[in-house]
């Protein structure tokens, strides 16, 4: 049985019903992801897509780090990161408290981690360049996506599970978790700029946005050469 984590059930909880989502897709150096990450500080990184063994679901900054620094490392070297690699450890969620989590067993070996307030999703991030409308879609997975680092999500809406009072999350002594968020919005404004990508010899300025540091060596992305897509790495 987890002790990191309350045991319970959806029966007894209630389904989180959030919505209204604030989304930021950002493709980071390794070193700025961990400036990020410490910028954050303090904040647990939990288990969230998928069964974990009953003494797991908090995933270790510095283990973190090292997936997405090893995912950076691909790219610098023109190589496309399998997904299956990657997807697990970049679907955590961010939350400065366990409290907002608790755990559903599955089985005496294995818990399912379910969220109980609103919290940081990360999810890998995938943008797909359209020749029709001549636009950059986020979140699109196909054989001619894009690898851009992770999207952070949070909702602006929460359903309380038993009064179903529909309520903002900007109370911050309530929802602990807004504060994070506004935090790590303010460190994306202030070390990343929207994106400025050259297709066809056109400049488009884009919402999904790219580390300063990650402009010297993001013309090494092979996907972006697979489709003669180029990023302007001058200072913007």
């Amino acid at each position: 049985m987890s002790t990191l984590f309350r045991q319970s059930t959806p029966q007894v909880e209630g389904l989180l019903q959030v919505s209204k989502w604030l989304k930021t897709q950002v493709l980071l150096d390794s070193k700025e992801m961990e400036a990020l990450l410490e910028a954050l500080s303090p904040f647990y990184l939990v288990s969230v897509s998928g069964p974990v063994p009953s003494e797991e679901g908090v995933v270790s900054i510095a283990s973190f780090l090292e997936v997405y620094t090893e995912y950076v490392a691909l790219l610098k070297q023109g190589l496309v990161p399998p997904v299956e690699r990657f997807r697990q450890v970049f679907s955590c969620a961010l939350s400065r408290t366990l409290e907002a989590f608790y755990a559903m067993e599955l089985g005496k070996d294995r818990h399912l981690i379910k969220p109980l307030m609103p919290v940081i999703q990360l999810q890998a991030h995938h943008l797909f360049y359209s020749t029709l409308d001549k636009k950059f879609h986020p979140m699109v997975f196909s054989k001619e996506s894009i690898s851009w680092g992770l999207q952070f999500s949070y909702p602006q809406l929460f359903q309380d599970p038993k009064t179903r009072g529909v309520v903002k999350v900007n109370d911050a002594e309530r929802f602990v978790n807004s504060a994070l968020f506004s935090t790590f919005l303010r460190w994306i404004r202030s070390h990343t700029v929207p994106t400025p990508f050259i297709v066809e010899g056109v400049k488009t300025n884009v919402p999904m946005r790219i580390g300063k540091w990650a402009l010297s060596w993001v013309g090494s992305h092979p996907q972006l050469k697979a489709q003669g897509i180029e990023v302007i790495t001058l200072p913007v």
